[in-house]
């Protein structure tokens, strides 16, 4: 009778996900599978990761089998070893802390302890307390193997079990039903000999990110549920609400999904379901490896005064017309041309360079961007940009910047400060136009080349805005860094911090800073690179851009190689049209190249092509970065000092005759050749970060990178032999 009252009184028959929903697949691949298997007598696993709805299944399992009256215990072991139910207080036994064994049989099996007075002390484990019903052990990896094995014997063997410290065998009248996180290929019969026992009778659950088509009927149903619940309406969600549901990894599954659609039910307006309503990732921004700056009184006045970052602009904008000037009048010998060589010399490696020092903050000083937010001022239509450019965005911008890298290499801008002119005069047309149509700055978000490089390069940088999300979700429901107030707009590239997940996507202008009522922006130092081996949001587009950054600067420099000349000089074509069909070569033969290795790892990870090669294209970013200064490396210092130089001879400056320095060939050829190697190396630890991540067993996990490792040295190489070739010949 006391037993009976201790199982009523623990018996739990409600589950940790009681909003989850049967998905389709469950329903269509998995149904006459579960009916088969709670019909049955037998032991069942259920395998499937964080929030797959595993628990969920263990009780329909429960409620379809025939103890459906019967008692029903749940034991979690994923929860602190010394927080179950029978367990108030450490074991003082260090072989016990070192061994987990002894307790994990006390905790299943129940114990005795004799002592001279009396009889034994018995205290009842799970699987006594669990007679003639179910019980739902979760994490049941945790398990050791040799608990494991006594499982087994209880549950399919024999069918008894002795308490721990005792010597009478018991009788195992229980029904057991397990889940467990690990993948089945991880699953072996000398570490889990009771899962390895029990794959012959397991139900595997897929992740979300594999049921993506899925998500618009989940999305529905939990809309409805949560608006009865919250007493709201949403009458409308648009397409790029549902994009960005259905793009999303989902990491936490089905019940990231329900939260996250909760909390925009929550803080939605009008009955409209927008993109910005959506928060994913709600965690700790500055943790581990983060340095808030923001954290300096200083350094936030000097981001919140409406002087940020204007003061720049004003100094920047007058230049830019100065060099327009020159550009156009000046001498159209480069070498005699001072903004020529500013441009070349100074421009283009202190914007590769700055994008891994400020991030995109370049972006923020551009006068292009400047002067079509003062043409906004005067002009504004305020269109959304168009939908199906938006959802191209990636596109877009892929092609915007290999069409830099294509044009300065097939017109020979270098040699032409009027061509030079010309297209900074073209961008600021377009710039103007674009911002004076549609709303933001879309020209900048979504069309800019050259934003688009520095946007990409700064993935890698070691500063990074971002909101802390827990900040966002407790006090805010008003969405001013979006939104704006009465007296200054929203994020100019319509972002909502708390869902800001990547340097691309912020210029650091500080708008979202100086909105924010609540204190959330942290403008973080971090480790460079970290947003490539964390990011969530795999995007092929991305992965396709950097290869080919790689590929378009390595067809840049094949000009001057023997190899360029065997191959183009059969070709009967004008020379532009000669480099354009080997640009295009390298391109597609860099991306195949990947694309092969991403076929053969993707199948030791146990994931789709796509999101292998989407994550692993993002660890080449370093190697590109690398690969662009190195090439910007050898104008900064050759082309560099001639600065100096030009204007000493037109001024008759003696001060800047102090400033003309020599550097050996050598030496620049050799910080060239350090940094892509350094780049190479960081790339191959974001490899190895990716590949542990995926699989907790280490040879697994190297096996499935060395086809991406493989990859990367093959760029690196070609790299170097590129930059020796076309900066010194032979």
């Amino acid at each position: 009778q006391k037993k009976r009252a201790l199982q009523a009184l623990i018996s739990r028959e409600e589950h940790i996900f009681p909003d989850y929903v049967i998905g389709d697949h469950v329903r269509s691949h998995l149904a006459a599978r579960v009916e088969s298997l709670a019909h049955s007598e037998g032991p069942v696993l259920i395998i499937g990761e964080t929030g797959v709805g595993k628990e969920v299944l263990a009780h329909a399992i429960f409620r379809m089998s025939h103890h459906y009256k019967a008692v029903f215990l749940l034991l979690d072991l994923l929860r602190t070893r010394y927080e179950q139910t029978f367990q108030t207080s450490r074991p003082s036994n260090n072989e016990d802390e070192k061994d987990p064994s002894a307790e994990q049989m006390r905790t299943f099996f129940g114990s005795e302890e004799h002592s001279g007075n009396g009889g034994p002390k018995i205290q009842p484990g799970y699987v006594e307390l669990t007679e003639d019903g179910t019980l739902l052990v979760r994490g049941i990896e945790q398990l050791t193997a040799d608990v494991q094995d006594q499982l087994l014997e209880a549950m399919c063997g024999e069918g008894t079990y002795v308490r721990y410290g005792g010597s009478e065998p018991h009788l195992a009248r229980v029904r057991l039903i397990a889940t467990t996180e690990l993948n089945p290929s991880e699953i072996t019969r000398k570490r889990h000999p009771l899962l390895h026992s029990l794959m012959q009778r397991s139900v595997v659950i897929p992740p979300l990110r594999k049921r993506r088509r899925e998500i618009p009927v989940l999305l529905k149903h939990y809309i409805s549920q949560y608006c009865q619940e919250l007493r709201k309406e949403i009458v409308e969600i648009p397409k790029e609400t549902l994009k960005t549901l259905v793009t999303y990894s989902w990491p936490g599954n089905d019940i990231e999904l329900s939260t996250t659609l909760k909390r925009a039910v929550l803080v939605s307006e009008g009955g409209v379901l927008r993109p910005q309503d959506i928060y994913f990732d709600l965690k700790r921004v500055e943790g581990a490896g983060k340095f808030n700056l923001l954290r300096f009184q200083s350094v936030r006045q000097a981001m919140a005064s409406p002087l940020f970052p204007a003061v720049f602009q004003s100094a920047v904008t007058p230049f830019f017309f100065i060099l327009l000037v020159l550009l156009f009048l000046g001498p159209q010998d480069p070498l005699r041309n001072p903004a020529a060589l500013f441009s070349w010399a100074v421009g283009w490696p202190v914007l590769i360079a700055g994008a891994f020092i400020w991030s995109r903050f370049w972006c923020s000083l551009c006068p292009i961007g400047t002067l079509s937010k003062l043409a906004k001022k005067i002009i504004s239509l305020e269109r959304p940009f168009p939908t199906a450019l938006k959802n191209r965005s990636d596109l877009l911008i892929a092609g915007a910047v290999l069409g830099i890298v294509w044009f300065e290499t097939a017109t020979g801008i270098r040699d032409s400060p009027l061509n030079v002119g010309l297209l900074l005069l073209v961008m600021l047309v377009s710039a103007v136009t674009i911002a004076v149509i549609f709303e933001r700055q879309s020209w900048c978000r979504y069309l800019c080349g050259l934003g688009g490089m520095i946007s990409v390069l700064s993935k890698a940088s070691f500063v990074e805005l971002r909101a802390d999300r827990n900040v966002c979700i407790s006090q805010c429901t008003s969405n001013e860094c979006y939104l704006g107030t009465e007296t200054r707009e929203g994020c100019p590239f319509g972002q909502v911090a708390p869902k800001l997940h990547s340097n691309r996507f912020c210029k650091l202008c500080g708008i979202c800073v100086k909105n924010c009522p609540h204190g959330a922006v942290n403008l973080n130092l971090r480790v460079p690179g970290r947003e490539i081996w964390e990011i969530r949001h795999t995007n092929t587009g991305t992965a396709f851009l950097i290869i080919g950054m790689i590929g378009g600067l390595l067809s840049e420099m094949a000009v001057k190689m023997p190899l360029y000349a065997q191959l183009t000089a059969y070709l009967p074509f004008p020379e532009i049209l000669r480099f354009t069909a080997i640009f295009f070569v390298v391109l597609l033969t860099a991306n195949l190249m990947f694309a092969v290795a991403a076929a053969f790892s993707h199948r030791v990870f146990d994931e789709s092509f796509q999101e292998n090669y989407s994550r692993y294209g993002l660890a080449l970013l370093p190697i590109a970065l690398t690969g662009f200064m190195a090439y910007h490396l050898y104008y900064l210092i050759n082309l560099g000092v001639q600065l100096p130089i030009l204007v000493s001879k037109n001024f008759d400056f003696a001060i800047f005759r102090t400033l003309i320095i020599t550097v050996p060939p050598s030496l620049t050829h050799f910080f060239q050749e350090l940094l892509i190697w350094i780049g190479f190396a960081w790339s191959l630890m974001i490899i190895y970060k990716l590949g542990r991540a995926s699989h907790e067993r280490l040879s697994v996990a190297v096996y499935g990178i060395i086809p991406h490792a493989g990859s990367a040295l093959v760029l690196t190489l070609c790299l170097l032999e590129s930059v020796k070739f076309y900066f010194y010949g032979n």
